[in-house]
């Protein structure tokens, strides 16, 4: 069960909220519609469980860059970047790149780079010490990316960054030795908290059913006894693999009057699927051979997916 508050807006998803009518690509043939029966999730960074250090230093670059406007330009600028018909441009006093060379101890970043503007593969990111590279030579950039960056800075840390399966980024943060965090664009939830500690949030989203542009899918229950096709672990996958179950999926809303009202929505057709995929290029992929019928994600990876197709 997952708690939301009605009226909770930070300035990260106002900057996401930019991108809610676009097309998604003049020439596409899909579009990335949101799911207007769930309403919009929290992202924080996630540490090892009781790590109140290094909860502590992210924190203090997640309030502080949210407190100077930072959050808003750095999310603004990395959607471009990631935006291939775009061009990028930094900020006034955006600090873009850090030397972390020097220093000797290693702060571990767990991510899995297909989640844009939080984690892409660029050649103006930090490169990736090991993953799905054969020899670990690309370079991974975003607003994670940033985040860990100064983290590292603030901590005298080089970064280490592993590009791995998003369903495993857990297990491997819980079996790192020493400094680690995961920074993946990561949904706050009750079941990943029973694994993890997170940071204070640094950005908010909403789901979205990427789909042909004449099927005007908008929400979860319109999509039963459709394929849907999810990347494995990504809160995607968890709402509509409970949502196919007999019991559902439920959320709990907090009213203004702080009373509290239980939403279920269940998928009870018999030819309602969720096929998992790796990345959500994979998921493309399937969507435009005819595979699956609407692909499960989150609003801007969705549309930086679409626009760049």
């Amino acid at each position: 069960m997952k708690k939301f508050a009605f009226g909770l807006m930070t300035a990260a998803a106002l900057t996401a909220c930019l991108f809610s009518a676009v097309a998604c690509g003049d020439n596409s043939d899909f579009v990335a519609n949101d799911a207007t029966d769930l309403l919009q999730e929290d992202f924080g960074i996630a540490v090892k469980k009781g790590d109140t250090e290094m909860k502590a230093a992210v924190d203090e670059v997640v309030d502080e860059w949210k407190e100077n406007g930072n959050m808003d330009k750095y999310f603004s600028y990395y959607n471009d970047l990631a935006d291939e018909s775009k061009t990028a441009t930094a900020p006034d006093g955006l600090k873009l790149t850090w030397d972390l060379s020097a220093n000797t101890e290693e702060l571990h970043m767990y991510t899995e780079s297909g989640f844009a503007p939080y984690e892409f593969v660029h050649t103006s990111g930090y490169a990736v010490s090991d993953g799905s590279a054969q020899d670990g030579s690309y370079k991974v950039a975003g607003i994670d990316v940033a985040i860990a960056c100064q983290v590292a800075e603030n901590l005298n840390c080089k970064l280490v960054i592993h590009d791995v399966a998003f369903d495993s980024i857990i297990t491997h943060l819980d079996a790192t030795d020493g400094k680690a965090l995961a920074a993946a664009g990561m949904t706050i939830s009750e079941e990943r908290k029973q694994s993890v500690d997170f940071s204070n949030i640094y950005s908010s989203s909403t789901l979205s059913i990427v789909c042909a542009k004449d099927a005007g899918y908008t929400t979860l229950k319109s999509l039963d006894g459709l394929t849907i096709g999810v990347q494995e672990g990504t809160s995607g996958d968890l709402i509509a693999s409970a949502a196919i179950t007999s019991e559902g999926y439920t959320y709990t809303v907090t009213n203004d009057d702080e009373t509290e009202t239980d939403v279920n929505i269940k998928l009870t057709s018999a030819d309602t699927h969720v096929t998992q995929y790796k990345t959500y290029a994979a998921a493309l992929a399937a969507l435009k051979s005819g595979k699956i019928d609407v692909i499960f994600m989150d609003k801007v990876p969705a549309q930086l997916l679409l626009a760049n197709a």
